[in-house]
């Protein structure tokens, strides 16, 4: 399972990380649009400063694969095929929420509160089958207990986090990848 126990000084806050999500050369469609994205996501540097235990959480796609077959099956450039996966399916796929409940279903350990972060959107909504967040609609989050901020959006600067536990030797992936898409996410215990 694709998980490693880290320490909270092993995760790299930015406050600019949240800025990252709009500027005047990219905006991400989510920004202004969900409860777990910016503007609407606080920065929890000092909020996860109580947490006891941390846990980064991730998913690999391989592709490279996946590029292969697409170019044979499209005849389209590996660019564009890249892009697209990136923009498309991997924001759509829910291997790192399966890698999530891997994990939560071999956690045996008491704690009195639990913060799960994603990468992305929150796509609780959507798992449940009701579509959309309730944010555009001009209604209250439906699960505010289950909301999945991303670390990016609280402020975590995942690159550099991933960057450092590989060169620490904590976490043993070939990262930044092009053979692999890597998600991460964090489980964080009190």
């Amino acid at each position: 399972m694709p998980v490693i126990q880290i320490k909270y000084e092993d995760i790299y806050f930015d406050p600019k990380v949240q800025e990252m999500c709009v500027s005047t050369s990219f905006q991400c469609p989510f920004y202004g649009h969900s409860w777990s994205c910016p503007p609407n996501s606080p920065y929890l540097e000092k909020a996860l400063s109580t947490y006891k235990e941390f846990y980064l959480v991730y998913s690999l796609f391989d592709l490279e694969e996946y590029i292969k077959k697409e170019k044979e099956r499209t005849k389209r450039s590996e660019f564009y095929i890249k892009n697209t996966f990136l923009l498309t399916k991997s924001m759509e796929s829910l291997d790192l929420e399966e890698e999530f409940n891997k994990f939560i279903s071999q956690y045996k350990e008491e704690y009195k509160k639990r913060l799960f972060l994603y990468d992305g959107t929150c796509k609780y909504c959507k798992i449940q089958d009701l579509g959309a967040c309730s944010y555009d609609n001009g209604e209250p989050c439906r699960f505010p207990k289950e909301m999945r901020y991303s670390m990016e959006s609280v402020g975590i600067d995942v690159i550099s986090t991933v960057r450092e536990l590989k060169k620490k030797q904590l976490i043993d992936i070939e990262y930044p990848s092009n053979k692999y898409s890597y998600r991460f996410g964090l489980a964080c215990f009190k």
